[in-house]
């Protein structure tokens, strides 16, 4: 310490303590710079820390993509113990479409994704589960398949407007899974789905997360067919972390994988 203030001495050419006595006393150009000179001096520890985790093979960084609609309280306590255990590893959090993340790790643009398990098996990426979400079948108060009673006829479903998201660019990822209505919007993204829904515009399946606060507001239903898609229940989709077989993690990105499992 007594090297860095001498140092800054040096290179400012104001002397900050007066070494005349038995003890230095701050000078009063000293006093004057003791906020600066505080900050200047964490700044430099955290710098060796930081310094030191990289020489150690630590990352400086670590991306994680997430679909967008999955909400970032399932993984809440992994990022605390993440800052907790890696305080100088930046952590950059990308918010991507459905699809997009496991892009996302197979063009090594990202360390980790947060994504539903793809109905396709994806060979090139290593999962670990996280936590299961349930969908439910929403539509807008005003919507008429909101005035059925429960248990009505899937049939009924067909004769109006579904959304549903699918990404035109990957037509393997576009299955037939769920989809009902003989007239369909497709949108690329879960939040227009959303959106169009609310507007009383069509039905559709939604995760239940992203739509609870709705329906206990009575701004949108849940709908309640007898079947669907050859099953008297709605799904159940894993969520998982992933990682590309193909891309090497670091400690950091490790622990994060590892956090965010159950």
């Amino acid at each position: 310490m007594t090297y860095a203030i001498q140092k800054l001495e040096d290179q400012s050419g104001v002397q900050l303590f007066d070494r005349t006595g038995y003890r230095p006393v701050l000078t009063e150009q000293g006093r004057a710079l003791l906020p600066r000179i505080r900050r200047v001096m964490d700044d430099m520890g955290e710098f060796r820390v930081q310094a030191q985790s990289i020489a150690q093979g630590v990352e400086a960084e670590v991306i994680l993509a997430v679909e967008n609609f999955l909400p970032l309280s399932l993984i809440a306590p992994a990022l605390r113990q993440f800052h907790d255990e890696f305080p100088m590893v930046q952590l950059r959090i990308n918010s991507v479409r459905p699809h997009d993340a496991s892009q996302q790790l197979s063009d090594h643009r990202a360390d980790l994704g947060l994504l539903l398990l793809p109905l396709t098996p994806q060979p090139e990426l290593e999962t670990m589960l996280v936590a299961q979400m349930e969908f439910v079948v929403v539509a807008a108060p005003d919507h008429p398949l909101a005035k059925l009673p429960p248990h009505f006829s899937s049939e009924k479903m067909r004769d109006h407007l579904q959304i549903v998201v699918t990404i035109s660019q990957q037509p393997q990822d576009n299955a037939a899974y769920g989809i009902i209505g003989v007239n369909q919007w497709r949108v690329s993204d879960v939040r227009l789905r959303y959106e169009l829904i609310k507007l009383g515009i069509g039905w559709g399946s939604m995760p239940l997360p992203m739509v609870e606060a709705d329906v206990a507001r009575g701004e949108l239903v849940i709908l309640q067919p007898a079947q669907w898609d050859s099953s008297n229940t709605m799904p159940r989709f894993n969520i998982v972390v992933a990682r590309s077989r193909g891309k090497s993690l670091g400690p950091a990105g490790e622990f994060l994988m590892r956090a965010m499992s159950i």
